[in-house]
């Protein structure tokens, strides 16, 4: 067993690597000090947007602050299997089926790739938890992509394929403080949220997230909402 552990983290830590060093100046590369045009722009985030504002919920793209940036691919939850089986591809095949069937996932433009963000246990993830599940190069590969484990009231609820490589989750949650400062709130208590976005950069191995301003509310009525 501890020669699998080896041979998969080595097998991972090639695998980064290599997209990281053929995709640095790759054109989705990440201005820190607002949402990239491209996401900005997209209509799936403009959308969003929209329909938020006809509930009343007023946010501004141009006003999403920079929060945090980290990276996605890792030891723990990375994992990938080459398909270059018939049993590989079968299991790759009918997860993709099953996935398909969530309401709350997400599809490449190329079809080979799928963002889950179902508030449920599945796939060996938690309920809050989104994952990527999907045949990059000829491998397959399955990652967490996010969690919101802090908060007691959040969600993931949207999100869209920028291209085969970059895409954004949206998520609800308290507004981002420092851990000794946080408190939890009740579903029909008055708490300061925020909407943010996850960008992710899969040949970056790079994971950004950008916060609204805060919107005083419960999260029952903000679910509501979405």
């Amino acid at each position: 067993m501890k020669n699998l552990d080896k041979i998969l983290i080595l097998a991972i830590s090639v695998f980064v690597a290599g997209v990281v060093t053929l995709n640095l100046y790759d054109q989705y590369s990440i201005d820190k000090t607002k949402l990239p045009i491209k996401l900005e722009t997209h209509s799936r985030f403009q959308r969003w947007l929209s329909n938020l504002e006809d509930k009343g919920v007023d946010l501004e793209a141009d006003r999403f602050t920079f929060l945090k940036d980290s990276n996605i691919y890792n030891t723990i939850w990375t994992s990938t299997v080459s398909i270059d089986d018939e049993l590989s591809r079968k299991m790759y095949e009918d997860n993709m089926k099953v996935l398909l069937d969530y309401k709350e996932s997400i599809k490449s433009p190329n079809e080979r790739e799928i963002v889950n963000f179902t508030m449920s246990d599945r796939f060996g993830f938690s309920a809050k938890d989104v994952f990527f599940y999907g045949l990059r190069e000829d491998r397959i590969l399955r990652t967490k992509i996010a969690n919101c484990y802090q908060h007691f009231t959040c969600n993931f609820h949207r999100g869209a394929f920028i291209d085969n490589h970059v895409f954004f989750i949206m998520e609800l949650s308290q507004k981002a403080v420092p851990e000794e400062e946080f408190k939890g709130c009740e579903l029909d208590e008055v708490c300061d949220y925020t909407f943010k976005v996850h960008l992710v950069d899969l040949n970056n191995n790079s994971r950004n997230i950008y916060e609204s301003e805060v919107v005083r509310d419960t999260y029952t009525n903000l679910f509501k909402k979405l």
